[in-house]
């Protein structure tokens, strides 16, 4: 028998790393700060928040015996909530299954939740872009100023005190992992790198670097150091690859990062069944008529869900140049 000169590919084989790689995931931050609400079966597939409208104070006393002095009328603002389903699946051929490394049916699992959660904090991502209350960096005014400049520390208390704690928009409470009260604040990482690398100057000496300066601990230190997001002055910052730029009209040169800062009520969601995807992993089975040798299988994730913009006074697009 002769053997060719050189090496002969064919008898060469592959041999398949049985760890994947870590699959690239944005950071989804935007449902944590929807209101959340669940439809009980048979109720329809509409949910209506209400929000009322607080009277005025007065200023005059009520004379003796009158029965008529300082009647108000007290009045709400409905919003429906519209619940439409939302899915995608994916077919495994049975052969496919069978040779594949150990855990592949896992992590397509896997994938396909993650393209779940990021198809829910899209559709909320655009419900708050819905508002009409707007900022823009470099401490213009809102509603119309511009061209926005990079994002300043200055930028996410302003737009937070003077629109909406000025509004009396309060934060959060018993959201996991968010301080109680705190507005959210939540940036494209290319705005957060401007943000929490600002220099100090003699009319700015209020940045990233002096606030968690003063945070007692290490865990002030690390903030700079690791790139750990925190609060700003009531408002906590949070960082999303799924924020995108928009163009607006006032800007020259470019697009600017749609930036989104939430006060509690400004976005809701509703569901039936479940306000998390169902993930399912579907084996052939004797009803399923369409696989008659039963050699594939699907993994899909399904919701019954819907949001909407409920307040828009409790939501600011914060726009920042690129």
């Amino acid at each position: 028998m002769a053997f060719t000169i050189g090496l002969n590919t064919s008898l060469f084989t592959t041999y398949l790393i049985r760890k994947f790689i870590p699959a690239l995931e944005k950071d989804l931050q935007m449902q944590r700060f929807t209101t959340k609400a669940m439809l009980p079966p048979g109720e329809g597939d509409k949910g209506r928040f209400n929000v009322f409208a607080s009277p005025a104070a007065i200023t005059t006393h009520i004379g003796e015996m009158s029965t008529t002095a300082n009647e108000v009328v007290v009045t709400t603002t409905p919003t429906n909530c519209t619940i439409r389903e939302y899915g995608q699946y994916i077919k495994m051929g049975r052969m496919a299954e069978l040779a594949a490394v150990k855990g592949s049916r896992d992590e397509i699992a896997d994938r396909l939740a993650y393209s779940a959660a990021l198809t829910i904090d899209g559709l909320v991502y655009t419900r708050a872009k819905e508002t009409t209350v707007e900022w823009y960096a470099g401490l213009s005014a809102c509603l119309g100023a511009g061209p926005p400049s990079t994002l300043s520390v200055r930028d996410v208390i302003s737009a937070s005190l003077e629109i909406l704690r000025a509004g009396s928009a309060r934060g959060f409470s018993g959201v996991a992992g968010h301080p109680d009260d705190e507005l959210a604040c939540i940036v494209h990482p290319e705005p957060e790198a401007d943000m929490v690398s600002e220099a100090a100057t003699t009319s700015n000496a209020l940045v990233w670097t002096e606030i968690v300066k003063y945070v007692p601990g290490a865990t002030g230190q690390d903030k700079p150091i690791k790139g750990f997001m925190g609060s700003i002055y009531g408002t906590a910052c949070y960082r999303s690859q799924n924020i995108g730029l928009t163009s607006v009209t006032a800007t020259t040169g470019g697009e600017s990062y749609d930036n989104i800062i939430f006060a509690e009520g400004g976005v809701g969601s509703v569901s039936l069944e479940d306000m998390d995807p169902v993930i399912y992993v579907n084996t052939p089975s004797s009803g399923d008529v369409g696989n008659p040798y039963r050699n594939f299988g699907t993994i899909a994730w399904h919701i019954m869900y819907g949001d909407a913009l409920i307040d828009a006074n409790r939501v600011v697009r914060l726009y920042s140049t690129k």
